[in-house]
């Protein structure tokens, strides 16, 4: 299947001409992928070492063959202790079997065994075998560069530190410290030369932050090797010079994740003239690791919470509300939900609702006050803040939502797979154009222990529009990505293979799952954050078909018509009732 290119003319409010850029050299047209894997160089030399044992073993005329048997099995596991000191958990395959090749060895010394002839097909075919499975622990686990992005401008990033004293001591904070915020910027960059390009995670945030992450899946080093992943983007680099007026974007990860689960979607807006800020919401993420070496961890009571929760089963509000099969059970469930979680002071719902909504804001007004340091003061004067797309993944697309309703600052918005915890727009018209992106909505009957009807249906079909009207606004739009699960949107699906992958992430191949949501972001935001006439969605939804496919909800209206005036009024009465509970928006801008 192709894939769509990207735009090669200058971006709106860029100083192109004369400029001197740095480009990165192209081996496959813009918008693709180079899927060519590289493994750390410790990586290489063990499992080329497993298999010149293999070899030898089965060669026995191999010249200096009990040498070169000894070097190969030393060598490989050296190399493998060193590869998992380098956070390489994957290499512990390899250790195990070099050190049962060298039992093998000592043991076979020791009984002075050594036929010259004949083919040992036993062993041989064992070790073989054990090799292969060193190989498949490597492989299953690649250290790709993220891919590379498809515009013509070289991606500066930089990290800086905000804090909010108007909001001390909050969540695990210590009493009367400020609401501290990591803020990472993805931007168009100058000259790079000298430079160096930032790796996923440096080592300090494999100690800190990727080790959070592998806690929410049982095995906290699982992500500690992705700092091997090269990403595009060029540290502290300088800005493009005479950029002015760049569109922004704001965003916000998923619960318990972190700023930059989605690098290779801001790579990909920031090369093509994009300036995107992305704020990690700390003790709701994983740990927070500040610029003097300060970490503020995941905040434990989260996990007591979590331990603490009533297992109400498959029929409580939430699965009715995601997994009902009529609408009537999928509304009920979703203002029950809200009802029961304003009245228990839900953690994630209530506070954490409103403390995102409210780092978003604070984090747009230091922006416009130019409250930052030097040079990020120089980067947010270059960008048009009066005006930005807002965007986020999960929780963070439920924030973005509720921004969308209360700031008129939001020109464009996108949620990424994310429900709408705050309630803001439930039963609401978005007043700004809005982009729900679904991973496959079979997927969450699964998750809520629900069988999945024949068509299934996406869990925000009454938020972002009146049900009245719902599917008539041509500015909203709603898709779903086939195969994907919910922790595939987002970079994890180019650092684990199929099948592996497949539970967690989804099926979808992992040049669809970045290059669709490449796509359609630039896409959206291009239309309606440029006004640039780029055929929005239907380029796109032309270029992958076979994956993306339309969340319908325009059966809503006439479901809605057909209940009576007396019902509507109790509906709507106890969603404006269940809205007005939990989430303070008074701090929004007039």
């Amino acid at each position: 299947m192709s894939l769509p290119t990207g735009c090669t003319r200058p971006p709106d409010g860029l100083a192109a001409p004369g400029l001197r850029l740095r480009r990165e050299k192209r081996t496959v047209p813009p918008g693709r992928f180079t899927w060519v894997a590289f493994m750390t160089l410790a990586d290489m030399l063990m499992l080329a070492a497993l298999a010149v044992f293999v070899v030898a073993w089965w060669v026995r005329r191999t010249p200096s063959r009990p040498l070169v048997l000894l070097a190969s099995a030393g060598v490989a596991l050296l190399a493998g202790v060193a590869d998992f000191l380098d956070d390489r958990w994957q290499a512990a395959a390899g250790i195990g079997v070099a050190a049962v090749l060298l039992l093998v060895l000592l043991v076979n010394r020791l009984r002075r065994a050594g036929r010259k002839g004949g083919v040992p097909f036993v062993s041989g075919t064992l070790f073989a075998l054990m090799a292969l499975v060193a190989v498949v622990a490597i492989v299953m686990f690649p250290v790709f560069p993220l891919p590379k992005p498809s515009g013509e401008y070289a991606v500066g990033v930089r990290t800086f530190e905000l804090a909010d004293a108007s909001r001390p001591g909050l969540f695990n904070a210590k009493p009367g410290e400020p609401r501290r915020l990591v803020v990472r910027v993805w931007y168009p960059a100058g000259d790079t030369s000298g430079l160096q390009q930032r790796p996923y995670f440096t080592q300090r945030e494999s100690e800190t932050t990727a080790r959070t992450l592998g806690e929410a899946v049982g095995f906290p080093q699982f992500f500690s090797y992705t700092k091997h992943v090269r990403t595009n983007s060029w540290e502290n680099a300088p800005l493009l010079a005479g950029a002015r007026d760049m569109p922004a974007v704001l965003y916000s990860h998923g619960y318990t994740s972190f700023l930059g689960q989605n690098t290779a979607l801001m790579e990909e807006l920031a090369s093509h003239g994009y300036v995107v800020f992305s704020v990690q919401h700390t003790s709701d993420s994983s740990a927070t690791l500040f610029e003097n070496g300060d970490v503020i961890p995941f905040d434990p009571e989260l996990n007591e919470l979590a331990r603490n929760m009533p297992d109400e089963g498959p029929d409580r509000p939430q699965a009715q509300a995601l997994g009902g099969l009529t609408l009537d059970d999928r509304i009920s469930g979703h203002i029950a939900y809200r009802e029961q979680a304003a009245a228990r002071k839900d953690r994630t719902v209530v506070a954490s609702a409103r403390a995102w909504v409210l780092d978003r804001l604070f984090l747009h007004d230091q922006l416009q006050k130019l409250a930052v340091p030097e040079p990020i003061a120089q980067i947010a004067a270059a960008s048009n803040l009066a005006r930005v797309g807002e965007m986020g993944m999960s929780f963070g697309g439920a924030t973005s939502g509720t921004i969308c309703v209360i700031d008129p600052r939001c020109a464009a918005g996108i949620n990424l797979d994310g429900g709408d915890f705050q309630f803001t727009a439930f039963n609401a018209d978005m007043p700004t154009p809005f982009l729900m992106f679904h991973s496959d909505v079979s997927n969450i009957y699964r998750a809520v222990e629900r069988e999945a009807p024949a068509e299934p249906r996406a869990f925000n079909e009454f938020s972002y529009e009146r049900i009245a009207t719902a599917g008539t606004h041509p500015d909203i739009h709603r898709v779903q990505l086939t195969g994907a699960q919910h922790l595939g949107l987002s970079d994890f699906s180019l650092f684990i293979r199929t099948p592996l992958r497949d539970p967690l992430l989804g099926s979808t191949p992992s040049e669809v799952m970045i290059g669709a949501q490449n796509a359609f972001v630039r896409g959206f935001f291009d239309k309606y954050l440029r006004g640039q006439a780029v055929d929005f969605p239907k380029s796109q939804m032309a270029a992958y078909k076979d994956w993306v496919l339309p969340a319908d909800n325009s059966d809503l209206p006439a479901w809605w018509a057909a209940k009576s005036e007396v019902e509507r009024a109790a509906l709507e009465s106890r969603i404006d009732a269940a809205r007005g509970t939990g989430t303070d928006t008074a701090a929004a801008p007039n």
